[in-house]
């Protein structure tokens, strides 16, 4: 068994790093195999796994996970994940600014960001958002982003570029005594 563990590691380490990052499916009844947790994206009803994980502070790899692509979204919503024990939940890690760098497939999660509340003295906070890295650079590329609340917005231009932008009109003109 470890030789087997032994000459699987080995050759993932040895594969190219170009290598693409879902091993396909040999036939049309083999799941497909991602390196990171599956996001959930495509047909709810298709079946996705996880490849084995390394173990913290083991040399042991965890087991190979397979589930459907809706029971996988339902742990990127809920920004959860499975540790590489494949039993216990854990919360994934979250970045601040997150720029769509790495895996493609791979999810990351933005920490929620502070938002106006209808006190000043309790802090709310809006919703994490988990995505994968390919829509965080789509958003990044097109010059969207997610706002306080979770909804995808237009990057807002906080100064106009020139003042001619601006426009006054007296709403009291003509009316004014001489």
């Amino acid at each position: 068994m470890r030789m087997i563990l032994f000459s699987v590691l080995s050759l993932m380490l040895s594969a190219p790093a170009v290598a693409a990052f879902a091993e396909p499916a040999t036939s049309a009844t083999d799941p497909l195999v991602m390196p990171d947790t599956p996001s959930g994206e495509g047909d709810p009803n298709t079946m996705v796994c996880r490849a084995p994980q390394p173990i913290a502070g083991t040399a042991q790899l965890g087991p190979k996970l397979c589930g459907y692509n809706f029971e996988w979204s339902q742990f990127r919503m809920h920004g959860r994940d499975l540790a590489p024990d494949g039993f216990t939940v854990i919360d994934r890690p979250m970045v601040s600014n997150p720029k769509g760098r790495g895996n493609p497939d791979a999810v990351t999660c933005r920490k929620p960001v502070g938002m106006a509340g209808p006190s000043l003295h309790i802090p709310h906070a809006g919703p994490e958002v988990c995505l994968t890295n390919h829509i965080w650079a789509a958003l990044a590329k097109n010059h969207l982003a997610i706002d306080a609340k979770g909804v995808v917005v237009t990057e807002q231009q906080w100064m106009p570029s020139t003042a001619a932008t601006f426009s006054y009109s007296d709403p009291l003109q003509g009316y004014r005594a001489p």
